[in-house]
């Protein structure tokens, strides 16, 4: 078996153990406060400081790693790494320090309905001090996760962000009681720390970073002018679900902001795992094939990456549709969860189906405009969605109340990944129309025909009836034995060659 494959297969397990541990820790802020205002007021004041963490966490990834193979060939890689890692601990310092400082009066100004509540503009006010002191951390962890995408070393990048979560949830069960709601983001700023130790001690104090070397100002600057237009791509999810909890909040009613969460969570979990474990091994692919300047294999490397995207989410998401109130029930109902909560969770977390699906295309699309640097133009269609959400989101939550804001982000998601795929096709010349169109009408037929069964299995049958778990693991079997069998009659390649044993690195994308 090739070393890209050996390397694919840890990271997809690796990939798999973040998604787990981060349900985890979904499922136990839900069991341990609900849908409660305190809910409510960390989560609405957490998405502010996420967008600069997914900013630099994986916009730096997504833009290093190109940045690296380019002086990496003129055998500058470690020196550029030293760079880009001191220039980000400053950059990242700068940032911590100004969001801090303006926690308070962000708060009153967004978000002055949890002024209603005893301690809410305490809660939302120490979540984005504590999140904003972590930045300087996750800024220096993702330089170096990015360098470990880079050396294909994917499973111990993920496996240090897999610590912050861990950190996370065990500061949340030890210290809830202590420290309320406030433990969580406490325990993701250890968690920070822990990562960066972890890449301390794997590559040693010593080969590190190069500590004598002085900051070349200027190639940090030529970096991040790459850089800035990639991670505000990259954060325009995060910024529009900013923009979904300020509408959510403004709903005035308690419960909202944290439902709404978790079935964004949930339905997310696809695309967290197919979308960016795809994304990323197809990454290294097509960057080293426009260093080559091979842009018929750089098609093809988009190509069979938005085609295993397809392959995964399509039944994936089709069953989840079918699936949503008994994986809810499974996934958050206890504690201070209850069936009420359930019932308003499964409602919005089907209309959130449509933005998991097209982001997760997107997810591929994305690559090819950074890899051929051109992440502005990104940037500008991504802006465009932003005011689009802001203005869907308004008329939505007028004329449906929170599903509204579920239904809007799908809405977004879908038109933001058709115009970037569009683009895309023409900056690259187009791609095998035909190749793309069989292959996806062969998953088409499959997911529907599966959908058919289950729907009858689901409505004739005693299946329903059955606990939650057990419900979900029948059909979800049936489903996937199904699914597969009938692209295995259509001779179709993805398919096949995921029962394929060896091969080389293209024939995996």
């Amino acid at each position: 078996m090739s070393k890209l494959k050996i390397a694919s297969i840890l990271f997809l397990l690796s990939t798999f153990i973040l998604k787990f541990s981060s349900m985890l820790r979904d499922l136990v802020i839900a069991g341990l406060f609900g849908d409660s205002y305190r809910a409510d007021a960390y989560i609405a004041a957490m998405t502010i400081p996420n967008a600069l963490v997914l900013f630099m966490l994986t916009g730096m990834k997504d833009a290093f790693l190109p940045s690296y193979y380019k002086f990496d060939a003129i055998g500058k890689g470690e020196q550029h790494l030293t760079n880009i890692a001191k220039g980000t601990m400053w950059i990242s310092l700068i940032l911590s320090i100004v969001g801090m400082i303006l926690a308070a009066p962000i708060v009153r100004i967004v978000y002055p309905s949890f002024g209603q509540y005893e301690d809410g503009f305490f809660i939302a006010t120490w979540t984005i001090v504590i999140y904003f002191a972590s930045l300087v951390f996750v800024g220096i962890n993702a330089v170096y996760e990015g360098y470990f995408d880079a050396q294909r070393k994917f499973s111990f990048s993920v496996f240090s962000q897999t610590s912050v979560v861990l950190m996370t949830i065990v500061f949340a069960l030890l210290f809830h009681e202590q420290w309320g709601i406030l433990a969580v983001p406490i325990g993701y700023f250890v968690g920070t720390i822990v990562s960066l130790m972890l890449k301390l001690i794997y590559r040693t104090p010593k080969k590190f970073m190069k500590w004598k070397q002085p900051l070349n100002k200027e190639e940090v600057r030529q970096f991040y002018l790459i850089f800035w237009p990639v991670g505000l791509t990259i954060a325009v999810g995060q910024i529009n679900l900013m923009v979904n909890t300020f509408y959510a909040a403004g709903l005035d009613q308690e419960g909202v902001v944290a439902n709404l969460n978790y079935a964004f969570r949930l339905v997310n979990i696809p695309q967290a795992i197919f979308g960016v474990t795809i994304a990323t091994i197809a990454f290294p692919i097509i960057a080293r094939a426009r260093v080559m300047q091979d842009m018929s294999f750089f098609r093809k490397g988009i190509e069979k990456g938005i085609l295993y995207m397809l392959m995964f989410i399509t039944p994936t998401l089709a069953g989840m549709w079918l699936l949503m109130e008994p994986l809810v029930e499974t996934v958050y109902e206890r504690g201070a969860f209850g069936p009420e909560a359930t019932m308003l969770t499964s409602s919005y977390a089907i209309l959130y189906i449509g933005s998991t699906f097209f982001y997760s295309i997107q997810a591929v699309v994305a690559k090819g405009f950074y890899t051929l640097e051109k992440g502005h133009l990104m940037m500008r269609i991504g802006l465009g969605s932003i005011l689009l959400n802001i203005i869907t989101n308004y008329i939505f939550s007028q004329l449906y109340g929170a599903p509204g804001i579920a239904l809007s982000a799908s809405l977004v998601g879908m038109l933001y990944s058709a115009v970037t795929f569009t683009l895309l096709w023409k900056l690259i010349d187009g791609m095998e129309a035909k190749y793309l169109l069989k292959n996806t009408l062969q998953i088409g037929i499959a997911t529907a025909a599966m959908l058919g069964v289950l729907l009858v299995l689901e409505w004739q049958t005693a299946i329903g009836s059955l606990p939650s778990l057990l419900h979900i693991v029948v059909l979800g079997t049936i489903g996937a034995v199904i699914y597969f069998a009938i692209l295995l009659l259509f001779k179709n390649e993805f398919a096949r060659k995921l029962i394929e044993k060896g091969g080389n690195p293209k024939s995996l994308l």
